[in-house]
């Protein structure tokens, strides 16, 4: 072959193994974001459920403070450590001996709360590479504790700050 037609060949090489070696690169960072979300989901239901098994059932801030946002915004809002997570996505429940949910917890007598559930449903994980759009819909996540003080120290009706 003459010099003249492999003027072409190194960008054509170059375009389809870039491609390949590209996707790949692609590929990787998002199976590694993909397996953060996951270990991070899994930590905000056990953080969840703990702060539940421990501050009083009326506290509003225990779903706040499992997604990894600060106390004290009122309950609402989206996660500062996992892209698209908020705190509507997190289902707080307490459940009694049978594992039934207790209904009105803040009203009820607290000894007919034996566990406390944190659920995570129906998470949608979002790709980042652009022409794979969609996302990837998780599996459910769930932590079950058995409750402890609820918020209350034994001693007096006075509850304790979580």
């Amino acid at each position: 072959m003459g010099k003249k037609r492999m003027q072409g060949l190194y960008t054509v090489e170059f375009a389809l193994v870039g491609l390949v070696l590209f996707v790949l690169l692609f590929g990787v960072l998002e199976m590694g974001r993909l397996y953060f979300t996951v270990n991070a989901l899994n930590e905000v239901v056990r953080r969840g459920a703990r702060l539940a098994a421990v501050c009083t059932v009326t506290d509003e801030d225990i779903r706040q403070r499992a997604i990894f946002n600060a106390a004290g915004t009122g309950g609402v809002g989206e996660s500062q450590l996992v892209r698209g997570l908020e705190t509507a996505d997190v289902k707080l429940s307490y459940l009694d001996e049978n594992g039934l949910p207790v209904s009105a917890p803040s009203t009820t007598d607290f000894s007919k709360i034996r566990y406390v559930r944190l659920v995570i449903d129906q998470f949608s994980f979002s790709l980042l590479i652009p022409g794979f759009g969609g996302g990837v819909t998780l599996p459910t996540f769930r932590a079950i504790l058995p409750r402890e003080s609820l918020g209350y120290d034994g001693a007096t009706e006075v509850p304790t700050r979580c």
